[in-house]
């Protein structure tokens, strides 16, 4: 299961039932694809990018 569209807009925000945010939770933990999907995501939304070879996250 990776996170995708509806489902990680409602995982952002916490706007799942307690069991499937744990579980989402958990899979986050483990799944670099998700990490890394959920880091961007929220990163965009915030107004942060990474820049630079270490990839460091500034403001827009």
């Amino acid at each position: 299961m990776h996170l995708y569209g509806e489902v990680l807009d409602n995982y952002v925000t916490r706007e799942l039932p307690q069991q499937t945010l744990v579980a989402i939770d958990a899979h986050v933990s483990n799944c670099l694809f998700c990490a890394d999907t959920l880091a961007r995501g929220t990163a965009a939304s915030t107004g942060w990018e990474r820049r630079g070879l270490l990839g460091r996250l500034v403001r827009d």
